[in-house]
C-alpha cells in the first residue's frame, strides 16, 4: 500500500511540476537540468532555492532557476531543499545574466551570490549502519566518509538515504569570554593582580571578550588561568558578532547637507545610471551623501571600493555620517564575511561597502549602489583571485536595471565605456553636475630627447631643494623596470608594429639578440637596429627600475631613500620615497616625480592610453605643490591632457582614435587563453570554433602565450552578445575536450 501511494504521488508529481537547476558544478559542459518537484516540496520550490538534486547517483547542490507547470519529461525528482539558502529571484535573474553576457558558468556567478565559505560537502547521517563510528544527526564531511566507509559503500549509503547531503552556511567565528560565577566572593587580598583583573571584568558588567580584558588590563593569560581555578569566574565560548556598527547617537554630520546632497536626492528621484566626475578626495563625502538620501526613502545601499583600505575609510565616514542608528557593515577577506553576509540578508545593515565579492550580495530594498574609483582595474578579479572575471561597473548597471535602483560611479575620470556618447545612450547613463577640481600643481615636462640620462639635474635638483624645505617628495617609477617600448633619444620615434601601430617590444629570442615584437597581434619588428625616421642609433628603452632609481637618487642626496612597492617597504617616512605607482598614488606628497612617463604613454593593449591618463592625472591630484616629468614626447597628447586635468580634451582626443580601430567602447572583445598541446588547440580552433563563429564576429590568433603551453585567441563584434556567445562556445569545447582548457575574459580590462 506504501508503495502505491508513493508511486501515486510520483505520477502525480509528473503531471504538475518540474524545475529547472544549476547544479554548482563550475564547468560549461553541465547546462541546467530539469527535475520532477515532489507534492510535498512543492510550496518550497521557487526560482532561487538551494536544493539537492541527484546526478549519476550522487546528490549535488543547486539552485533552481526557473518552475514549469503540466507536462513533465524530467526523469528524477529533487531530494530536498535548503530553505536557509534561498536567493532573492532577483538576483537569480542577476546572476542569469551575467552569465549570458561575461561567458562566465552560471553555477559560478550562482556560487558567488550565496554565503561565502559555504560547506557544500557536509552530510547529516540519517540511518547508521552497525559499525558505523558517528550517531544519528551527526555532520560530517565527505571526504571523511570517504576515507572511513570507501567508495562503493558510501555510494550505496547515499542511494539507500542512509547519508544526506546538507549543505549550511558557516558558522561565525567563535571568541572566549570571561564570565563572573554567581554569587563568588573569592578572597584576593593577598593577590593584587587577580584582583584587579577581577574588578576590571566586574566594572565590565560581569563579562567580556578574554583578549580584550587581558589587553586592557595588560595581564597574562596565567592570571586568569587562576581566577578559574578558585571558582570566581568561568570561560565560554560565544559566536563572534559580525562586523556590523550603528551610527552614533550624537552625530553631527547627519544634520549637515553639504554641497552633495541636493544632486543625490534629485538623482534618486529620478533613478537610473548617474556618471559623477569630481576629484578623488570628495568621494567620502559624495557617498554619505547618497547614503543619507537613500535612507531617507527607506532604501539601503552598497557602496562598491576597489581596495580593503577604501572600504574601511568609508566605513568609519558612513559610521559618523549617518542619521543615528542606522547600520554600516564593511564586506571584505579578514571580516566574519558570512556573519555580514547573514545579517544583510535580514535586512540588519542599511548601508554595505565592500570589495567586488560584495557585488551580488542580497540586501532587501537596495535604493542605490554607488562604485567608487569606477575604472580602478582592481573592480574586476585577475585569474586565480576571488570574484567575478567581470568589472563591477557591468554588475553594478544590471543589478541597477533589474531591482529598480540607481547607480552612481564616481572617478574625476570615467571609464570611456561610460562615458562614450553611444555607450551612455545605450545604457542610459547620465552626468551629474562636474565637481571642479581644487588647486592644481606648478608643471615641469622636461623633455629628455637628445639626453642619455634616465634622471635630468632638473628632476634631482627639484627633489634635493623640496628636500632641504622639509617637504616631502614620492618619485614614481615603471613597476617592474620592464622594457615596454623602444625611443629614438634624437627624434623621439617610437618602433611600433607595422599592422596594428602599437608600440613594439624589445625581448630576448635566447641568443642574446634583442628582437622587437608587437604584444597586441603577435607581429615580429625585426631586430633593434636604426631609428626608422632620422637613422639614429641612439635608441632608447623606456621602463626604468624602481631600485634603480632610488639608488640613484639617494646617491646624489646623500642621503637614504625610502622604498614603497608591494612587496618591500623601507623607510616610508623618508623625505623623500620612490615607489610604485599604485602606492605612490594613493598618499599625498608635495612634490611628485616621473622619472620616465614614456613607459605609461607608449605602453601596449587595448586602453593604454586611458590607463597612462590615469595614472598621470593621479600624480598631479597627489601633488600639492609640483609635478616633474620626464619624457620624450612632451607633445603627447594623453600627456598634454593629463597635467592640465582636461578630461574632456583627452575623451574628444581618444574615442576617434578607439573608433577608428574598432575598439571598445565601439567594439566588444573577448579574450580566450586555450591551455593545451598545440596540435589540439589548432585543431579545435579550425575544425570547431572557426566553422561555428556567427556572422560579423572576427577571430584573430591563436599566438602563443607566455612560456605555459597556452595560446591566445581575441574575438572582436560591435555587439556584446555575439562576442559572449562565441567565447562561451570556445569554453564549452575546451570543456568538453580531453586535454584542453579555456580561460575566458569578455571585454577585458587590458589586451
Amino acid at each position: 500500500m506504501v508503495e502505491s501511494l508513493r508511486g501515486a504521488d510520483t505520477r502525480s508529481s509528473r503531471r504538475s511540476a518540474a524545475a529547472r537547476v544549476s547544479l554548482l558544478i563550475p564547468t560549461h559542459a553541465l547546462p541546467p537540468l530539469s527535475y520532477r518537484v515532489p507534492h510535498h516540496l512543492r510550496r518550497a520550490v521557487r526560482p532561487g532555492t538551494v536544493v539537492v538534486a541527484p546526478l549519476s547517483g550522487r546528490p549535488r547542490l543547486g539552485v533552481v532557476i526557473s518552475t514549469s507547470e503540466g507536462d513533465v519529461r524530467a526523469r528524477e525528482d529533487l531530494l530536498s531543499v535548503t530553505e536557509v539558502l534561498t536567493l532573492p529571484a532577483d538576483l537569480v535573474e542577476l546572476c542569469c545574466s551575467i552569465s549570458e553576457a561575461a561567458a562566465v558558468p552560471l553555477p559560478v556567478t550562482l556560487r558567488a551570490a550565496l554565503p561565502p565559505g559555504l560547506d557544500t560537502g557536509r552530510y547529516r547521517i540519517s540511518h547508521p549502519a552497525p559499525g558505523w563510528p558517528w550517531p544519528t544527526g551527526s555532520l560530517v564531511r565527505r571526504s571523511a566518509l570517504k576515507r572511513v566507509l570507501g567508495r562503493d559503500e558510501l555510494g550505496a549509503a547515499e542511494a539507500s538515504g542512509r547519508v544526506e547531503l546538507d549543505p549550511g552556511p558557516p558558522e561565525s567565528p567563535s571568541v572566549e569570554w570571561a564570565v563572573i560565577r554567581e554569587a563568588a566572593s573569592p578572597d584576593l587580598g593577598r593577590a593584587p593582580r587577580q584582583r584587579e583583573l577581577y574588578e576590571g571584568l566586574r566594572r565590565r558588567g560581569g563579562e567580556s571578550e578574554v583578549p580584550t580584558l587581558l589587553s586592557d588590563a595588560g595581564a597574562k593569560r596565567s592570571i586568569l588561568r587562576e581566577l578559574v581555578r578558585r571558582g570566581a569566574l568561568s570561560l565560554e565560548r560565544r559566536s563572534q558578532a559580525p562586523p556590523v556598527f550603528a551610527s552614533s547617537e550624537d552625530n553631527i554630520l547627519s544634520d549637515r547637507p553639504g554641497p552633495f546632497a541636493p544632486d543625490a536626492r534629485r538623482a534618486l528621484r529620478r533613478g537610473g545610471a548617474w556618471v559623477w566626475r569630481m576629484p578623488s578626495r570628495e568621494h567620502r563625502e559624495a557617498v554619505a551623501a547618497v547614503a543619507r538620501a537613500a535612507i531617507e526613502r527607506g532604501e539601503r545601499m552598497l557602496v562598491l571600493a576597489p581596495e580593503i583600505d577604501t572600504v574601511e575609510d568609508l566605513t568609519r565616514c558612513l559610521r559618523s555620517a549617518l542619521p543615528a542608528g542606522r547600520t554600516v557593515a564593511p564586506f571584505h577577506n579578514g571580516l566574519d564575511r558570512p556573519g555580514v553576509y547573514k545579517a544583510a540578508r535580514r535586512g540588519a545593515v542599511d548601508v554595505l561597502v565592500g570589495t567586488r565579492t560584495a557585488a551580488l550580495l542580497p540586501l532587501p530594498r537596495l535604493g542605490a549602489i554607488c562604485v567608487v574609483d569606477e575604472p580602478n582595474e582592481a573592480h574586476r578579479a585577475e585569474p586565480g583571485y576571488e570574484g567575478l572575471p567581470l568589472h563591477v561597473r557591468d554588475v553594478a548597471l544590471e543589478r541597477a536595471r533589474i531591482e529598480g535602483a540607481s547607480v552612481f560611479f564616481l572617478s574625476p575620470h570615467p571609464s570611456l565605456r561610460l562615458y562614450a556618447p553611444h555607450a551612455r545612450k545605450s545604457a542610459r547613463i547620465r552626468e551629474l553636475q562636474v565637481r571642479p577640481r581644487g588647486s592644481w600643481p606648478s608643471v615641469r615636462i622636461v623633455d629628455l630627447k637628445g639626453s642619455g640620462s634616465s634622471l635630468s639635474s632638473t628632476l634631482l635638483d627639484a627633489c634635493r631643494r623640496a628636500a632641504r624645505g622639509g617637504r616631502r617628495v614620492g618619485v614614481l617609477a615603471n613597476r617592474l623596470g620592464y622594457t615596454t617600448a623602444l625611443v629614438c633619444n634624437r627624434c623621439g620615434n617610437v618602433r611600433s608594429c607595422p599592422r596594428c601601430g602599437s608600440p613594439l617590444t624589445r625581448q630576448r629570442d635566447g641568443t642574446d639578440r634583442d628582437l622587437l615584437l608587437c604584444a597586441r597581434c603577435g607581429t615580429e619588428g625585426g631586430t633593434s637596429g636604426r631609428c626608422e625616421s632620422c637613422g639614429s642609433g641612439r635608441l632608447s628603452p623606456t621602463g626604468t627600475a624602481v631600485e634603480r632609481v632610488r639608488d640613484k637618487v639617494s646617491a646624489y642626496l646623500g642621503e637614504p631613500v625610502g622604498l614603497l612597492t608591494a612587496a618591500r617597504q623601507e623607510i616610508a617616512q623618508a623625505t623623500v620615497v620612490v615607489g610604485t605607482a599604485h602606492l605612490i598614488l594613493e598618499r599625498e606628497w608635495d612634490a611628485v616625480m616621473i622619472p620616465d612617463a614614456d613607459a605609461f604613454l607608449l605602453a601596449s593593449g587595448v586602453g593604454s592610453a586611458e590607463r597612462a591618463f590615469r595614472t598621470l592625472y593621479g600624480a598631479a591630484e597627489a601633488a600639492r605643490c609640483l609635478l616633474v616629468v620626464q619624457t620624450r614626447l612632451p607633445e603627447h597628447y594623453v600627456l598634454r591632457d593629463a597635467v592640465r586635468g582636461d578630461y574632456p580634451s583627452f575623451v574628444a582626443a581618444e574615442l576617434p582614435r578607439l573608433r577608428a580601430l574598432g575598439y571598445p567602447p565601439f567594439a566588444h572583445l573577448a579574450s580566450l587563453t586555450l591551455e593545451g598541446r598545440e596540435a589540439f588547440v589548432r585543431r579545435a580552433v579550425e575544425s570547431r570554433l572557426r566553422p561555428a563563429l556567427e556572422p560579423g564576429v572576427e577571430m584573430s590568433g591563436p599566438v602563443r602565450a607566455g612560456e605555459a603551453p597556452a595560446w591566445r585567441l581575441l574575438l572582436r563584434a560591435r555587439k556584446r552578445s555575439a562576442v559572449a556567445r562565441a567565447a562561451g562556445t570556445a569554453a564549452r569545447l575546451a570543456a568538453e575536450s580531453s586535454g584542453l582548457t579555456a580561460r575566458v575574459e569578455v571585454d577585458p580590462e587590458e589586451v
